[in-house]
This record gives C-alpha cells, structure tokens and sequence, in this order.
C-alpha cells in the first residue's frame, strides 16, 4: 500500500498532525522519523556529543533533536510504500539529524536497513560549518556519508576536496577515486567560471585506514599555478580525526655551500597526550651526519622543553674543508685535532604552582663556540628565566619568583657561555688566526636575591617602598664579589592648583660589601647613601579646530648624600676597577629624568642635580587617523660632583651633552623618530640615531641611521661607529612582492648582510625565492652566499631548499 500527500509542512509538528491524518501505517512510518518515545529531553546528558563523533553538539540545551532517536525529514511530497518499507521524500528535502543538515531533489529511506539515499543537487551540511555536495549520496541513518558520485567537500576552514567518487566499507573506512584538495578559496572570475586555485593536490585514489588512524595517497601530484611541480607514488598524513599522530614530517631538500647536499627527515613522535619529540636526522654530502632533537612535556602547573644534538666530525669552514691543517694556521697549535663528537644540549623548564609562585631552570651548553652556526640549526631557544638570554651567549639558570599586589621578591643562580670565537683569514697571507673569548672570566652568579614590598601612606597619599638586594658572584679567574642592600623610599604625586604636577621623593639605602681581586686582595667595606628631590611637570594645552597644540615644560631636582665610597673599589695591588653591579649609562630623553641615572647598585653620584627639558607637540587627524609631531630638548647640569660617569655617557662633565628627540607619525602611514646628543665641549654630534617607517598598499619600508662620534677612550673595539640598515617590500599587483634588505657598515664600507626575494602570497600560498649574502671581515665560517626557495601550502605545511 502507498500513501502520499503534497501539503509541504513548516515546522515538525505540523508534520506529525498531517501524518496522523492519513492510515495507521503511514503514521508509523511518520513517528519512526520522528520519534518522541524516547526518554525525554531532560534526561540527555549536556556533554553530549554528535553521533559517529567526538565533538559536542551545537544545539540548544532544550531542542528536540539531542534525542538520537529523532530524525526530521520535509518535503514537497512524501510516499510510503509499506511493502517495501521505504519512505522515499521528493522535491525541495530537507533532513535532519541533531545538528546535521541534507537537502536534496528526492530522498529515500529504507526503513529495513536505515539507509538514506539521497539524489540530485545533494548538500549535507554539518554544524561546524562543513559542507558536501554530489550529484548522488548514500548514507546512514545519522546523516554520515556512505558512498558518492560527483563529491565535494568544502571545510569551514575553506579547503575543498573533490572525487569522482566516493566508497565507505563496512568498517566505516572511506576510499576516494579520482582526488583533488587544496586549502584555497575558489572564486569566479568575470565570466563566472570557477579560477584555478593557486595550489592542489591531486591523488589516483585515496583510502582512510580506521586502524592507523591515516589517510593513504596513492600517486598523488603538487600543482602550483596549474603547474605539476611534486609527485610520488606514495604519500600518508594522520587522519583528521587525531589531534596528534607519530609520522614522518615533511622533508627538506638542499644545498650548502659548506655542508653540500643537504637531506633533512624530521619524524614527529607523540609519545603520550602530555609528550611529544620530533627527531630529526641530517644528512650531508661534505661531512658527517647530524641527529637533532626537540621534545617537550606538559605538566598540570608548567611545561619542560629540550632541545639538543649530536653529530662527529672535525670543524669546518665555509667550504666544507676540515680545519685541522696547521699550515693553514697563524698559531699552528689553533688547528683542530682532528674528529671529536660535537653537540648541544638546552632544556628550560617552568612551573606556576599558584597565581603568586613561579619557579624554572635553563640548561644551555654546546661542545665548542661555532657549532650551531656550521651546522645551521637554530640559535634561539625560548626560555622563560629571570636573567635574559644574549645573543652568541648561553645562560644557565635557576630561579623562583613571587609576585603579588603589593610585592615582589625572586632569587636566582646563574652561569654563562661565551659564543663569540671567530677565525679570520688574513688575505694576504692566507693564513687563519683564532679569536676566542675566555670563559674563565665570566661570572657565576649564585644567588642574587630581590624582594620589593609597597604600603601606601593614608595620611599624605603618598607610597612607601621597601627593597632588598643581596648577590654573589665568582670567577675562576678574576675578582669575587659579595654585596648586600637594603632600602626605603617614599614618593607622592599630587596635582596643585593650576595643574602642574608635582611629585617629591625621597629614597636612602645601606649597602656591605665583600670583595676578593684576582690578586687577592680582600675588600670589605660599607656605606649608606640617598637622595631627595622633586618632579615638576606643567602642561599647557590649546585646543585648536584642526590642529591640538601641547606644550610640557618638566624639571627634575634631586639631592644625593652620603659617601659613595668609589675609592674602595680600586684594587691597592694593580689599580683594576672592581665594579660589577652596572655599566655606564647612555643619555637620552628618557634617561634624563631619571632620578639615580646609574643602572647598578655600585656607582653613586655625590653632589645635585637639575635635569630641564620640554616638549613640544602637535596632534591632527589625517584621512581620519590621529597624527602627531613632536619635538623634545633637554639638558642636565650638576654641581659639587666629584665623581664621573664615563666619556660616553654623555653626563661626564658638570654639564652634561644636550639630547634632542624628533618624533612624527602621519596617520600611522608614516613613522619617523630621530634622537640626537651634541656635545658642546668638542663641537660634535656624539650621536646620531634615525629610523623610518612606511606602510602602505604597495610598499613597506623601515630603516635606521646611526652615527658615533664618542671619545677614543670610550670605542669599544669592532663596534660600528656609522651604519645604514633597513629593508623595502613592493607589492605591484596581485599578491606578488620584491624585496630587498641590508645592514651596511660605512667604517669599513662593507655591506655585512643583504637579502634580495621575489616572493607570492594569497590566503593559502606563500612562495618565496631569495638571495642572501653575508660578510664580516674574512670570517671563516660565516661568510657566505646563499640561493633558496620557500614554499609554504596552507594545512599542509613548509617545503624548502636553500
């Protein structure tokens, strides 16, 4: 017997009262679609998850379709035939399972065997966003794809694959004929034709292994640009379904001019839902291979992240060529010995037990200076340690730190490893000479503790602070040092009347210490030492119809007493400066109005200071985007000082070295800052410091100019004292780009780095063709010129060669 009515119903419920209209069986069928004599909604768990998934559902807590047994289906014309036990539903279907949609020309359904099929302009839509399309789809009754001809899928992410067709076995395994994917948006061009995307992956066939939890390729090609560019027979990836999954990543394919054909095969391994390492063999055609490895582990209050290798062989130049030639030596005896087992081993560990406690270490440790740079593996290594780590310096570290609304307090133990050997190749000799840094020199410093603690005054409004320093350190060769601090300093800020503000302070300390030179002479003495003083600002603001003026006078008065002692750390054996807590300032805006300009504990300025300077500002929108220029000018005069901070500090005289600051920013658009310091006394600019910024549509630009002109006492040897550096990003049309980037050193007029790509992007493709070269005087490994290509597919990761 058949049944059919062509009234088209508009909600669930009103489908339910056009079925109980019709016979008996056809209201059967209807209630076996939609289906309320299962426990009640109250009943479903608020976890629940979406069937043959493990994502939650997007429903409301209240709607009818968390009930499993629900399936809703509305059409123009619905006929049940009871014989064969098959609903089948035509013109404009539309059916629903929880949070899955299908629409289509004609579906049916065997009640028997609760499959759906699903015919003509077939959409299945699922609450993530996903979406498939086919001219024809089989599937089950909880709306999960069976098989399909002329299939599309299209993620919410906006990736898209097609097969011509599509199985699913009994075990629930897909396989896809006739495959294409690809990540990139799919657009028409003007005459509604669908464009090629930028990049697709193509494949023969396609199968999901349910056990391994991997999707296979079987002959599967790369297209860039409509161009087959990468095939191979086989490839695999886990399936989508996993979050993390063990498996070879994607390989990287080479050429060094020091180390020669480069193969690198990273293989990632999830070792447990807290652990995973990626275990990394390279391969080299010049020397001996290379085994890196990255690892890291979760833990409830923190995380530890390794990094480390190992390889075999004799250092090597920018050529490959072993350096264990003593002909080749200045020093015959810096020539290598021969193959020695080469490696480095970092670990950083960090913990926060509670919104207050921190604690973590740092291990870094390399075989010899150059080792990361030969091999070219990465030099940075994120740490999370109180004392940062340098660049060509590792730092070993342990410490713990509190933090709360009105403290501070920390202790830390740390150690050091200079990077900063070099070999020089003198050109017209042709022999190398060693320069390498002694390590023996660095300090260990174990501990330095720290603590800061706040009270505010109810009396005045004012702020007491409370602090404390206490730090130790040693050397296998050189001077020891122990000093103790402990201090107070109260400071308020109020507003008086015709809006200037006025904030004095006061601060004393008492510091001991304990210090041992390289000659053995013992050290100990104490001092107590402070300062007075008062910040005065006035600002002056004229509001104008297009343009704000501002204008900000400022003065910084302060008056230090106590003995600074400066004499005791001189040792009486060779005269050797045994400061350790602090280096010589550098004078600048910001600087200025800083009360205790010396950034360590050791030095102390005696006598007075006033510190005068003002600003002048004007602010405008540009094109609706706030603009601003601004100009500072400030300078600091001393009086009764008789100890001096260093030549190029710029505050070495009663009068110190005027410092002026240009800013501008136009709309965001444009951004410029130039600070300089003059030095009347010998009629020069000591300093000279520029950097621009444009950002447009077509073109980005940053670049910096900096100049030196201090006392020849105060140049630190190699130090540039005038270089230009910056980089340019053109974009003519489309998404391509050229660039080009440069550091040039005008002492010895070398260009040290430069950088020339051609490059493309779009949402989905990043590629990249460069040229890089480098040269620092004749260095033996570090010299260089490299030719490379980076590729970057969307969800599918970085293919490179250099």
């Amino acid at each position: 017997m058949t049944a059919s009515f062509t009234k088209r119903p508009t909600t669930l419920f009103s489908r339910l009262t056009a079925c109980a209209a019709l016979t008996p069986m056809l209201t059967v069928a209807a209630i076996a679609l939609v289906s309320f004599a299962t426990p009640s909604l109250a009943q479903m768990a608020p976890d629940q998850t979406a069937a043959m998934s493990g994502r939650a559902l997007k429903l409301a807590p209240d709607s009818p379709f968390r009930d499993p047994d629900v399936i809703y289906l509305e059409a123009d014309e619905l006929i049940n035939d009871e014989a064969a036990n098959l609903l089948t539903a035509i013109g404009e279907v539309e059916g629903r399972y929880q949070d899955r949609t299908l629409r289509a020309n004609r579906v049916e359904y065997d009640l028997n065997t609760g499959l759906v099929l699903a015919i003509g302009d077939v959409v299945l839509i699922d609450a993530t966003g996903d979406v498939q399309y086919a001219d024809k789809l089989e599937l089950s009754d909880e709306l999960q794809a069976g098989t399909a001809a002329n299939f599309t899928a299209r993620l919410a992410t906006g990736a898209t694959t097609a097969a011509r067709f599509v199985t699913r076995d009994e075990d629930g395994e897909f396989e896809l004929f006739n495959v294409t994917y690809t990540a990139c948006e799919l657009c028409k061009n003007s005459e509604g034709k669908t464009k090629n995307p930028t990049w697709r992956l193509r494949a023969r066939r396609v199968k999901q292994d349910a056990e391994s939890r991997t999707i296979r390729y079987n002959d599967a090609v790369l297209e860039l640009f409509g161009l087959p560019i990468f095939y191979t027979p086989y490839l695999a990836h886990p399936d989508p379904s996993q979050d993390r999954a063990s498996g070879l990543l994607i390989p990287t394919i080479g050429n060094s001019g020091s180390r020669g054909f480069t193969t690198v095969l990273p293989y990632y391994w999830a070792i447990d839902d807290y652990t995973e390492a990626t275990i990394t063999p390279h391969i080299f055609s010049k020397v001996n291979p290379l085994l890196d490895i990255e690892a890291r582990r979760k833990f409830h209050t923190g995380e530890l992240n390794f990094a480390g290798s190992v390889t075999r062989g004799t250092l090597f130049d920018r050529n490959g060529d072993p350096l264990d030639d003593p002909s080749r030596f200045l020093l015959p005896g810096d020539a290598e010995r021969g193959a020695e087992i080469s490696s480095h081993f970092f670990v950083d560990g960090y913990f926060k037990p509670s919104d207050i406690w921190s604690y973590g270490y740092t291990v870094m440790l390399q075989t010899d200076d150059t080792y990361l740079r030969r091999y070219g593996l990465d030099t940075t290594f994120k740490t999370n340690g109180l004392i940062e780590n340098e660049p060509l310096r590792n730092t070993t570290q342990a410490f713990i730190a509190g933090q709360g609304d009105n403290f501070r307090v920390s202790a830390v133990a740390v150690g050091f490893q200079d990077l900063r050997s070099q070999y020089f190749e003198d050109e017209t000799t042709q022999l190398i000479s060693l320069f390498r840094d002694d390590n023996t020199v660095l300090p260990i410093i174990a501990p330095r503790v720290q603590g800061e603690y706040y009270i505010n005054d109810p009396a005045l409004g004012g702020r007491f602070r409370l602090f404390g320093d206490a730090s130790y350190l040693t050397r296998e060769t050189g001077s020891d040092y122990g000093r103790a601090t402990a201090g107070a300093e109260y400071s308020k800020t109020w507003i008086a009347p015709g809006g200037m503000e006025v904030k004095p302070f006061v601060w004393g300390r008492f510091d001991n210490y304990d210090i041992e030179s390289n000659a053995g002479t013992e050290i100990g003495f104490s001092r107590t030492i402070g300062q007075a003083g008062v910040d005065l600002r006035y600002p002056f603001i004229r509001r104008g119809k297009s343009v704000d003026l501002i204008i900000e006078p400022r003065a910084l008065y302060t008056e230090s007493f106590g003995n600074s002692k400066l004499d005791e750390f001189f040792d009486p054996a060779d005269g050797t400066l045994l400061i350790e807590d602090g280096s010589s300032p550098d004078l600048d805006s910001a600087l200025l109005f800083e009360a205790n300009k010396a950034d360590g504990y050791d030095f102390f300025e005696e006598g007075r200071r006033i510190n005068l300077g003002a600003r002048f500002a004007a602010r405008w929108d540009m094109a609706g985007r706030p603009s601003e220029a601004a100009i500072f000018a400030g300078r600091s005069f001393s009086d009764g000082v008789s100890d001096r901070f260093d030549p190029e500090s710029g505050l070495s005289n009663d009068n110190s070295e005027y410092v002026a600051e240009l800013d501008l920013n136009l709309g965001g658009f444009f951004k410029s800052n130039t600070w300089v310091r003059y030095d009347e006394d010998r009629d020069v600019f000591s300093r000279i410091d520029s950097t621009v910024s444009l950002d447009t549509k077509f073109v980005s630009l940053t670049g910096r100019y900096y100049t030196l002109d201090l006392p020849t006492l105060a140049i630190v040897p190699g130090t540039p004292q005038e270089e230009i550096s910056g980089d340019i990003t053109v974009r003519p049309f489309g998404g391509w780009s050229v660039g080009y980037s440069a550091v040039h050193d005008f002492d010895s007029d070398v260009t040290r780095t430069q950088r020339a790509t051609l490059g493309y992007r779009d949402d989905c493709t990043l590629v990249e063709i460069y040229f890089q070269k480098q040269d620092f005087d004749n260095d033996v490994i570090r010299n260089d010129s490299t030719i490379g290509i980076r590729l970057t597919l969307a969800t599918l990761g970085d293919l490179g060669s250099n």
